[in-house]
């Protein structure tokens, strides 16, 4: 759609120490549900273990486990940086992501209309 807002979290913190990336996937959650734009999530480093460890070993993990797949179900995307360890299974809420690289990224960003650093 022409003058869709393309909106891209890019989420570096760790969850485990910081709520900082559950307010991010919840504010993206709630912009996807209410259809306000293209919305993607890209989880860099230490906030990638927001796919990979149980909740409630996370800072405010229910958060995860409850807006990560509604996130998905809305039509949001979730990726991470080749350099990013790459989660092996899912132990929270199963959700599929894209790894990609960092000129991927970067386009990502240029192409975005708004960009969030968490």
């Amino acid at each position: 759609m022409p003058g869709t807002p393309s909106i891209l979290f890019l989420i570096d913190a760790d969850p485990r120490v910081s709520a900082r990336p559950a307010e991010a996937v919840r504010i993206a959650a709630g912009i996807a549900a209410w259809n306000q734009g293209k919305v993607s999530l890209c989880l860099v480093g230490p906030a990638a273990a927001a796919l990979t460890d149980w909740p409630e070993d996370l800072k405010d993990g229910d958060s995860f486990e409850r807006c990560l797949p509604s996130f998905i179900e809305s039509g949001g995307r979730i990726y991470t940086l080749a350099k990013t360890v790459e989660p092996a299974a899912p132990r929270g809420p199963a959700v599929g992501f894209e790894k990609i690289a960092a000129p991927e990224l970067a386009d990502l960003s240029a192409r975005a209309t708004q960009l969030l650093r968490f």
